[in-house]
């Protein structure tokens, strides 16, 4: 092996650090973007369960079911979204995503609680996030355990008195609680993922996932390809108008994208046994504007990088917290009040609340109209802006 000549090697090394920190972009997405990215994503990451949504029911009215639901209200777990008046107020509540959990206190509770009698109780929860779903059934079984145990015990205190003559030393010990023969029986309803499948939660969103990979990727790296090869000179000297070049570079990856969606879609439903139970017309309708978000997002990124590398780059600084700030993993509502904002403005975010509405929920339009027009919004937004810079680069 021929050895290593120091002179030569200093060179090269020179050579790749010029040829890398010469543009001041690049320098940015060297030194800048792990910074941003680590700050903006150590908020954006977090698995707590808390500060859950959630909406009430209450029927009984009495100072035993207001003082339950204020111990919900006061834990660090819950928060009291909306209170309805009937069962049916709470189902768009659920369906647009605005609750994750309903309790339901029947008439007569405190007092079938008052004679010793075992009360019913009510909790629904949104199962589409199996995880989640099961750390809250915890919470409330835990909650109302902690509130009703209480309540049995003097209950037996006053018994054990009235049979003693006033004493109750030596029947209750070491300061337990003990709870009589009734107690709460609590109703769990589980909706969209009864079974807690933890797949169906996340093949849909891996769907929102798969398009945005796809098009996003292929479209920034089109128009940079022709840069590179030295073909866009020839482009701008042909009469193809700026509108035919951004047409003919952009409709075969729609094309590839819709197929994709179509051919994930179909798997996930047929191998994977993904429920479907909402309109596949209004999800292909759907995904075509979220397709125009993803290539405009594309044509963006191809015009503001002169080389694959930068693209490549600049793809990704984007594609990681656009997943993240999706709630494709982590909820929204339990990122800090000043970084949810940032979300408002990712297309991935609305169109994975879409795909899951229509996979588990099967609602439709009727119920996910604000996120349609927010993806049609944004669409045409990062269209018009795409569209006046590739034209810009071209005439």
């Amino acid at each position: 092996m021929r050895q290593v000549r120091r002179h030569v090697l200093a060179s090269m090394i020179r050579k790749e650090f010029a040829q890398a920190l010469r543009d001041r972009r690049m320098r940015g997405v060297l030194f800048g973007a792990p910074i941003i990215m680590l700050v903006v994503l150590g908020y954006a990451v977090n698995t707590d369960v808390q500060d859950i949504p959630f909406a009430l029911l209450d029927r009984d009215k009495s100072s035993l079911s207001r003082g339950l639901v204020d111990r919900f209200a006061a834990s660090r777990y819950f928060r009291l979204q909306s209170a309805v008046g009937s069962l049916e107020e709470f189902d768009p509540l659920m369906n647009e995503g605005r609750i994750e959990a309903f309790i339901h206190i029947p008439s007569r509770f405190s007092k079938t609680i008052a004679r010793g009698g075992t009360a019913e109780l009510q909790v629904i929860i949104d199962g589409t996030d199996s995880n989640r779903a099961a750390i809250i059934s915890a919470y409330a079984h835990e909650i109302i355990r902690e509130y009703v145990t209480p309540l049995y015990a003097d209950r037996v205190r006053a018994s054990v008195l009235l049979r003693t003559g006033g004493s109750s030393a030596g029947v209750i010990g070491q300061g337990e609680a003990p709870m009589l023969s009734g107690g709460v029986r609590c109703e769990e309803r589980v909706w969209y993922n009864p079974e807690l499948v933890s797949r169906n939660f996340f093949l849909p969103g891996i769907i929102g996932f798969i398009i945005s990979m796809m098009t996003i990727m292929l479209t920034s790296m089109s128009i940079v390809k022709e840069r590179e090869s030295g073909t866009i000179e020839q482009i701008i000297v042909s009469p193809i108008t700026p509108q035919e070049f951004i047409l003919g570079k952009t409709i075969p990856f729609a094309v590839i994208g819709f197929i994709d969606m179509l051919v994930v879609t179909i798997i996930s439903i047929t191998w994977f046994d993904v429920p479907f139970k909402g309109s596949m017309i209004f999800l292909i309708a759907a995904s075509l504007l979220y397709i125009v978000s993803t290539l405009s997002i594309g044509m963006y990124i191809s015009t503001i990088s002169r080389t694959q590398q930068q693209a490549m780059m600049s793809f990704f600084l984007f594609f990681i917290p656009a997943i993240l700030f999706s709630g494709f993993v982590f909820p929204i509502y339990a990122m800090p009040t000043p970084i949810q904002p940032i979300t408002y403005f990712n297309p991935l975010m609305y169109f994975i609340v879409i795909i899951r509405g229509v996979f588990l929920k099967g609602v439709g339009f009727t119920a996910l109209w604000k996120e349609c027009l927010a993806l049609l919004v944004i669409g045409a937004a990062l269209l018009v802006m795409s569209v006046r810079r590739v034209s810009r680069r071209l005439e």
